[in-house]
C-alpha cells in the first residue's frame, strides 16, 4: 500500500543545526578528500583508556611502553592504540578484553606474512613498492594535518562558529501544517471549493483526505524546510498563518490542500552539544586553505583522462 505522507524519509536529527551545520563530519576531517584523520598526537590514548584500570596498565603518559615483540622487533601500546581507533565502532564499544589478543593476533600474522614476502623477492614489485609509500605518505599526512589544524584552530574561531550558527534563525524556523489529500486535481479543487464556502478545514480532511494524517484532521505536525518533499515545503512555507493553499499543490503522492497553522523558530542548540561539529567544520575549512597552500608551492604535473586514455591506446598498439 502506497504512503501518502508527504514527508521525504526523516535525516537523523542534528539538534537545529542548518543544511550547512549538517555537513559537519562526525569523525575525521579529510573524509571527502579520501582521508580520515584518526592519527595524531596521543595515539594511544583510546587503549591506554581502556586498559586504565588494569594491574599492569601503563601510566597516561608512557606512550612507549613495549607490548609485543616478533623475532626481536618491538611493537608499542601506541601502535595497538592507533589499530584499536580504527576498529569499527560496535567493537571499539566492547569490553578491551573482547578483542585485545585479535589485534596482537593481527599485527604478528601481518608481519610474518610481510617478512615472507620480502624474502620471496615480491616487496621489489614496482607498484607494490607505490603502494606501499602512498600508505606512508597518507599515515604521516594525516597525522601532521591533524597536528596543524590543532594548532590552528581556537576558541573563539570556534564561538563565532556558534554566533554564525544562532543568528542563522532560517534553518530553525518550522512550520505546522494541516493537509487534504486527494487523487485528483479536480478533487482537491472541490475541497478548496467547500473551504471557500466556509467548512472547517480539520473536518474536511477527516472526510475527504486519502492519506494516513486524515483521521487527525490532516495534522502534520511542525516541521522545518528538508522534511517534505519540495514542492510541499516551498508552499506550507510561503503561505502566511492561518491561510490555506488557494490551488491544489501537486507531490508524487497526490494533490494537496494545505493550511499552516503556526510557524515558530525553534532554540539554538547549546554550544557544549555542538562544540565538537562546529570545530569539524572548522577543520574542514583549515584543512582546505592547507591543501590549497601546499598546492600552489607545489610543481604538478598530470595527464587527463582522456590523455591516459590516449597513451594506453598507443602503448598497446606499439606505437
Amino acid at each position: 500500500m502506497p504512503c501518502h505522507y508527504p514527508k521525504r524519509p526523516q535525516p537523523k536529527q542534528h539538534s537545529g543545526l542548518s543544511a550547512k551545520a549538517r555537513s559537519f563530519m562526525p569523525k575525521g576531517i579529510m573524509m571527502g578528500m579520501g582521508m580520515s584523520i584518526g592519527m595524531g598526537m596521543g595515539i594511544g590514548m583510546a587503549m591506554m583508556t581502556a586498559i586504565a584500570l588494569h594491574p599492569f596498565a601503563a601510566k597516561a603518559q608512557d606512550t612507549s611502553l613495549e607490548v609485543l615483540t616478533i623475532n626481536g622487533q618491538g611493537y608499542s601500546l601506541n601502535l595497538v592504540g592507533s589499530i584499536i581507533n580504527q576498529l569499527p565502532e560496535n567493537v571499539r564499544n566492547q569490553p578491551i578484553d573482547v578483542y585485545y589478543n585479535s589485534v596482537i593476533d593481527d599485527i604478528v600474522d601481518t608481519k610474518l606474512t610481510a617478512n615472507a614476502a620480502i624474502e620471496s623477492g615480491l616487496a621489489e614489485n614496482p607498484l607494490l613498492k607505490e603502494i606501499a609509500e602512498r600508505a606512508y605518505d597518507r599515515v604521516i599526512a594525516e597525522a601532521w594535518l591533524n597536528d596543524a589544524l590543532n594548532q590552528r584552530i581556537t576558541d573563539d574561531m570556534i564561538n563565532q562558529s556558534y554566533n554564525d550558527l544562532v543568528a542563522d534563525t532560517e534553518s530553525r524556523t518550522e512550520t505546522r501544517a494541516r493537509h487534504i489529500l486527494l487523487d485528483s486535481k479536480d478533487a482537491a479543487d472541490a475541497a478548496i471549493k467547500r473551504l471557500d464556502a466556509g467548512e472547517d478545514f480539520t473536518a474536511l480532511a477527516k472526510e475527504l483526505s486519502t492519506g494516513p494524517s486524515g483521521p487527525n484532521g490532516g495534522e502534520l505536525g511542525y516541521f522545518r524546510r528538508g522534511a517534505m518533499v519540495p514542492s510541499f515545503e516551498l508552499a506550507s512555507f510561503a503561505m502566511e498563518i492561518g491561510s490555506y493553499s488557494k490551488e491544489p499543490v501537486q507531490t508524487q503522492f497526490g494533490w494537496h490542500v494545505i493550511k499552516v497553522e503556526d510557524r515558530r523558530v525553534a532554540d539554538a542548540p547549546a554550544l557544549a552539544d555542538v562544540r565538537d561539529q562546529l570545530r569539524s567544520s572548522i577543520s574542514v575549512k583549515i584543512a582546505g586553505s592547507i591543501i590549497a597552500e601546499l598546492r600552489s608551492q607545489a610543481e604538478i604535473t598530470r595527464l587527463s583522462l582522456d590523455e591516459v586514455r590516449a597513451a594506453e591506446e598507443a602503448r598497446q598498439s606499439g606505437n
